[in-house]
């Protein structure tokens, strides 16, 4: 089996054959990973600029060392057009689909491809919080007030569409790189939800305990952010509907799930505080 579709901008350089499937496998540009089978390139044709994460097969020890550990392994690139598609009937905004493939019977084994548009002039919100010292505390509230219910709302889109994204951490949510000490209320914020690797997909809701998960690890990844109980109220709110939503009855009713989510937060902390003494006793 085979298949190869790309965007108009690609098609004038790249062939959607098998030819052009295996020049775009070994395209030559910036490489930003390169491990066990899967490289990830950022490479410019006619003056536009692309990302490629190419899949060619994987070990059959990486497959196992995966399940044993209760993971889903990845196994091609597939399951992150497939996220992208999703995403966008959600309506969330996410990575731009230039190119997606795969060739043989089964794509994860014999080799899979997506190529997206480069988004450019962007850093995550977790460079954006690294650099919140630069930024006075009335600043900083602002920008909580603005971003906050945004996260909130995302998340509600993503799950509500029967999607959980498994690595759910503020890293993965880009904006726009500016002088944020210029920034002023109103100013739009457009945030895009990037790596979807490990996406899972489903008809109907996302069930309580992948919401869960994917709540935990973002509230995990925005404890530097000096979260007040007035921010988790804003995020919650937005999460259930927004304005004018009885977002202060379902939290009542539900509060047993964000005890939980808290909870999933914690665990995560607890375990990188683990890796980071055992690391220090290493170093001894």
């Amino acid at each position: 089996m085979f298949s190869l579709t790309l965007c108009p901008e690609l098609q004038g350089y790249f062939t959607e054959d098998p030819r052009g499937f295996e020049e775009l496998m070994a395209v030559e540009g910036e490489t930003f990973r390169e491990v066990k089978g899967r490289r990830t390139v950022k490479f410019e044709r006619g003056g536009k600029r692309f990302f490629i994460k190419a899949h060619r097969g994987f070990r059959f020890s990486e497959f196992l060392k995966n399940l044993l550990s209760l993971k889903k392994p990845v196994l091609g690139a597939r399951q992150e057009w497939l996220g992208i598609e999703a995403l966008e009937r959600a309506g969330v905004p996410t990575m731009k689909l230039a190119g997606k493939g795969f060739r043989g019977v089964f794509p994860g084994s014999a080799g899979s491809l997506i190529v997206t548009d480069s988004i450019e002039d962007s850093l995550s919100l977790e460079e954006l919080l690294q650099r919140q010292d630069e930024l006075g505390r009335a600043q900083r509230d602002r920008l909580k007030r603005q971003l906050i219910p945004q996260l909130g709302e995302l998340a509600r889109r993503l799950h509500e569409g029967g999607i959980n994204h498994r690595d759910f951490y503020i890293c993965h949510f880009l904006t726009e790189d500016r002088d944020w000490a210029a920034w002023r209320r109103g100013d739009a914020i457009d945030l895009i939800v990037i790596d979807l690797h490990r996406v899972q997909l489903r008809k109907g809701a996302t069930p309580p305990r992948w919401r869960i998960k994917d709540l935990g690890a973002l509230m995990y990844s925005a404890f530097g952010a000096d979260i007040t109980v007035q921010d988790a109220a804003r995020f919650i709110r937005a999460y259930y509907g927004g304005p004018g939503s009885p977002w202060k009855k379902r939290l009542r009713q539900e509060s047993r799930f964000w005890f939980r989510v808290a909870g999933r937060a914690l665990s995560f902390q607890r375990e990188w505080d683990r890796q980071q003494m055992k690391k220090s006793l290493a170093e001894l």
